[in-house]
């Protein structure tokens, strides 16, 4: 992890959970990390963990909505039946 990544974790909401913070640094080009500073990072990834969680709400909700649900053991999307 480089200098900059490290300043930034310290500095991020997220970065007291390494592997949180580490999954969302991993979808910034390096091209921006080497264009932000540590602090303009932080706040980007707090932004993409944000993104993140609203994403997977609004994913479930609509699943909800459309009868479904998600069997995480299982690995698959489910109907759910409908209410008599």
């Amino acid at each position: 992890m480089s200098i900059k990544i490290t300043r930034a974790a310290k500095l991020s909401r997220i970065g007291s959970t390494p592997r949180s913070f580490a999954a969302m640094a991993e979808y910034l080009p390096d091209s921006v990390i080497k264009s932000l500073t540590s602090a303009q990072l932080a706040e980007m990834i707090d932004a993409l963990w944000t993104c993140a969680g609203d994403a997977k709400a609004i994913a479930a909700r609509e699943a909800i909505e459309s009868g479904r649900v998600w069997d995480a053991k299982r690995g698959v999307s489910r109907d759910l039946a409908p209410l008599a």
